[in-house]
């Protein structure tokens, strides 16, 4: 197997989708400098004092306690009032869908800024993040490396967010969703179905208007707006993946989890072990959602039926989608996307003779 190199690994995932795992699985290689959350806002604000803070065990999210604090690695590169070195609080959700082709220099700096920290150590950068689905054509055209994309059973991840509520407030997780998509533009249609209006401002400021307007919408809505976001930035994200990742097999399936270890060393040279990975049980209990109903309207408002029923890497999220429903129900759903992919397909080939 080669060596680890000096080569950027990206992981990229939604929130509670197990990236804290994989990050913890990397960082546990002494060759490897691992950041967690490399385009959280925190980081615009970050001192000694939060990095201490920030801790598994402080942080609610039933993440493994031991270890160092999260965000250890980031410690030699604050600024003197605070803050890491470059980091903008407009980078962690402004333009999350941010195209391949646009400039950043800004941003493309940070990212450097990171990477070369990292191999002034002679250790292999990994980045890993849950705002970066939408992004990752822009970092694979600019940083090559290798890009990981983690993927979980919808209903499950957004069960997740709504697990970690205080009613009636929802989780940041969820506020996240409700900026994303009112300022995505291929999210303008499932925007305007949940009657989701772009806020302007600072993103805290923008996160907290969400939260105002939002805290008592029925979960619906929360879910809705989390599969929008969930399929917008996963057929983003399949097509320029050098590795996908079930995280649902990979605590359930030994097999399947030493499979995608010996993946990873192939590409990088960083051997992992996933030996310890553990599925999370079930949520159980209903919440009022009719799952089956919220994901057929909102792949319909954002016009995806075809997308997500084309042959190629985003068979990956069809393939989820159809497993995080009914069985029962799932064949009617995904054959009606079929009729009408099938049915516009033949309107162009009429159009074209």
């Amino acid at each position: 197997m080669p060596r680890p190199s000096s080569a950027p690994i990206f992981v990229h995932s939604g929130w509670r989708c197990s990236s804290t795992y994989v990050w913890h699985r990397f960082r546990a290689v002494p060759e490897v400098m691992a950041y967690y959350e490399p385009w959280h806002e925190q980081l615009a604000r970050l001192t000694p004092e939060r990095i201490e803070h920030e801790r598994p065990s402080t942080s609610g999210l039933r993440h493994p306690t031991e270890g160092l604090p999260y965000l250890s690695e980031f410690s030699g590169l604050l600024r003197p009032d605070g803050g890491v070195h470059g980091f903008e609080t407009r980078m962690a959700l402004d333009d999350y869908f941010l195209p391949p082709d646009q400039e950043d220099p800004g941003q493309a700096a940070y990212v450097e800024t990171l990477i070369e920290a990292a191999r002034r150590e002679a250790r292999t950068p990994v980045l890993a993040c849950c705002r970066t689905l939408g992004r990752i054509g822009w970092l694979r055209r600019r940083f090559g490396g290798t890009h990981i994309v983690l993927i979980r059973d919808p209903v499950q991840q957004w069960r997740s967010f709504y697990s970690l509520r205080k009613r009636p407030r929802p989780t940041y997780f969820e506020l996240c969703q409700y900026v994303i998509l009112s300022e995505a533009a291929g999210g303008a249609a499932g925007a305007r179905r949940l009657g989701l209006t772009a806020a302007k401002g600072e993103l805290f400021d923008r996160i907290q208007a969400v939260r105002k307007r939002l805290k008592r919408a029925p979960a619906r809505v929360s879910f809705a707006a989390f599969l929008a976001v969930y399929v917008l930035s996963y057929a983003a994200a399949l097509p320029r993946a050098d590795l996908v990742i079930d995280v649902d097999r990979l605590g359930g399936d030994p097999e399947y989890a030493r499979t995608m270890a010996t993946a990873i060393e192939v590409l990088t040279g960083v051997k992992l072990d996933f030996g310890d990975c553990r599925t999370p049980a079930p949520h159980a209990g209903g919440v009022g959602v009719d799952y089956r109903k919220e994901a057929v309207a909102m792949i319909e408002a954002l016009d995806l039926s075809a997308a997500l029923t084309a042959p190629g890497p985003v068979q990956t999220l069809y393939r989820k989608l159809v497993k995080a429903l009914p069985e029962r129900e799932a064949a009617t759903v995904w054959d009606r996307m079929r009729a009408v992919w099938r049915e516009r397909g033949a309107r162009l080939g009429t159009a074209r003779a």
